[in-house]
């Protein structure tokens, strides 16, 4: 067994193909199968369930290819040490974002993150809190930027802002000539929803202490994971829909007024950076907390005495 036959493993299973893997490592796809072969006679049990397609895992090959991924994060850290050990930061920083944040954080930091540390690249991912978390844990990420608290004992969390929630209300509303918005005297009926599953929805529903509907009877239903695609609906329909603070920077003037806190006490969202406990470049995850730290307005990287609220993750 060499680390090279784990690396073509971890290959056939992230792509789901002999020939995907091959064109991706470089090397024939004979070759792929003749490695995995004999990875699979010394172990003498089947990795891979040949009959399906994509290639799916057996049994055997869960267990193997979770301690596999283990052995390849620590050879990982190996390869790291020097880029550790000099000043400069450099290198690919593989970055999860969930969506109702990245098109409104990233931009706030990145060309300064360019101009502070040129030699670091900076590839992010749009992804769900389940998908960031899963594909840290796979090592397909370096770290991600979630919405916490979640219960996850694998990773590690370092809370880095706070931002409040707004409601964003229509012209047409009754609640458009407010100036707060009561939560408890909002109707579930006339809320915008971002798609199920999404962490933002779930706070959504703890904030006005819904559940989630079986049945929605409305003429029009709008998926979506966009905040503002719901805006638009909202400013051209009617309703409500809820907006993370950092979401507001970008809205028109012409709009500025359909933006309503809460009356009593503000509900936020935890802003965290994640990482595995043990990860291989602690120096660029450090690196672009700094950036965003520098980037964030400073009342909101203070851990308000407000209502944070959970992710039911």
């Amino acid at each position: 067994m060499n680390l090279t036959q784990l690396e073509y493993f971890r290959e056939i299973y992230l792509t789901g193909s002999y020939s995907v893997a091959a064109a991706k490592l470089g090397i024939t796809q004979p070759a792929l199968s003749l490695q995995i072969q004999k990875l699979e006679e010394e172990l003498d049990f089947k990795l891979l369930d040949r009959t399906r397609r994509p290639l799916r895992l057996t049994e055997e090959g869960e267990v193997f290819y979770q301690k596999s991924v283990e052995i390849l994060q620590e050879i990982e850290q190996l390869k790291n040490v020097a880029l550790e050990l000099v000043a400069e930061v450099k290198g690919t920083l593989r970055l999860g974002v969930i969506p109702t944040l990245a098109p409104y954080l990233i931009p706030l930091f990145a060309e300064k993150l360019r101009q502070k540390y040129p030699a670091l690249q900076l590839e992010v991912f749009e992804l769900k809190t389940e998908e960031i978390v899963d594909e840290l844990k796979m090592a397909q990420l370096d770290c991600g930027i979630i919405s916490t608290p979640i219960g996850e004992q694998k990773l590690k969390f370092d809370p880095i802002f706070y931002e409040r929630f707004f409601a964003y209300v229509s012209e047409k509303h009754p609640y458009f000539q407010n100036e707060k918005i009561d939560i408890d005297t909002v109707r579930e009926e006339d809320i915008w929803y971002l798609e199920e599953g999404n962490c933002f929805q779930n706070q959504v529903n703890s904030i006005c202490n819904f559940t989630p509907r079986q049945q929605d009877t409305r003429q029009l239903l709008y998926r979506s994971n966009s905040i503002d695609s719901l805006r638009r609906i909202v400013e051209n329909e009617n309703g409500i829909t809820f907006i993370p603070e950092l979401a507001t920077i970008n809205i028109p003037a012409e709009h500025e007024e359909l933006i309503k806190e809460f009356t009593g006490i503000q509900p936020v969202r935890e802003i965290s950076i994640i990482t595995l406990k043990r990860h291989a470049r602690e120096k660029q995850v450090d690196a672009l907390r700094t950036v965003i730290c520098e980037s964030i307005p400073k009342r909101m990287q203070k851990k308000p005495e407000a209502w944070i609220v959970d992710t039911q993750l």
